[in-house]
């Protein structure tokens, strides 16, 4: 039992790096689509990388940060949304003037959730033209104190348990059980790799993350040997 419990703690690891290291791309500085500029607390955002595990702007969980966007003409509506594993929720989106605009997005009102890294994505549109550009942002706090971490945590230790019992118990049905547990596990994998601030959970990580977990327990229970019946 031991010599299986300390093979599936190795395996959520290798779980954890082979997540990490699948959506490592070459270095993508993010790239501004039409003639603007943006900042985002402050910072160029064409100058930073915004692949799954890029560099980003860092900002505590209770500040207020600033996202800019200015071109050579009237811009005429401007809209900001954040976006996590593909999903995105638009949190400013009204008409503007001038050739600048500038939105302030509070943290407070989403670290209270989660902390870790999440994606700004700004966009602006006038006459015969439109701009879009985006970042990754790090919110700094500790991932234990917030809901989404404890969720994690949470999913990881299910899964992980889960796994662990199928695999002792092995066939009969549990190939199927352990791949839902799998699942579980790798969602939280998933979760906890966003939360510490270690891989952006892009759409491609996020599958990659559930569909590892799955395998993983699809074949514990395929290969693991019946344990005692209680």
């Amino acid at each position: 039992m031991a010599r299986r419990s300390t093979s599936l703690l190795l395996a959520v690891l290798a779980l954890a790096a082979a997540t990490a290291a699948l959506v490592a791309p070459p270095a993508a500085h993010a790239e501004i689509d039409g003639p603007c500029q943006a900042t985002i607390a402050g910072e160029n955002i064409a100058a930073k990388d915004v692949s799954a595990t890029g560099e980003p702007i860092t900002v505590e969980e209770s500040a207020r940060v600033p996202v800019t966007m200015s071109a050579p003409r009237p811009i005429t509506m401007l809209k900001v949304e954040i976006e996590f594993a593909g999903i995105s929720w638009t949190v400013h989106d009204e008409p503007t003037e001038g050739t600048s605009w500038a939105k302030t997005v509070n943290i407070a009102d989403y670290s209270k959730y989660g902390v870790g890294l999440y994606k700004i994505v700004g966009s602006s549109s006038g006459q015969a033209f439109s701009c879009t550009g985006a970042a990754l942002v790090e919110v700094d706090g500790n991932p234990l104190t917030t809901v989404a971490g404890l969720v994690g945590l949470g999913l990881a230790i299910v899964g992980a348990l889960g796994v662990l019992w199928v695999a002792v118990r092995g066939p009969g049905g549990a190939p199927v059980v352990g791949a839902v547990l799998g699942f579980l596990l790798g969602a939280g994998v998933a979760v906890l790799l966003q939360q510490f601030a270690i891989v952006y959970p892009t759409m491609i990580v996020a599958l990659i993350a559930l569909g590892a977990g799955a395998l993983l327990g699809m074949v514990c229970g395929l290969f693991g040997r019946s344990g005692p019946k209680y």
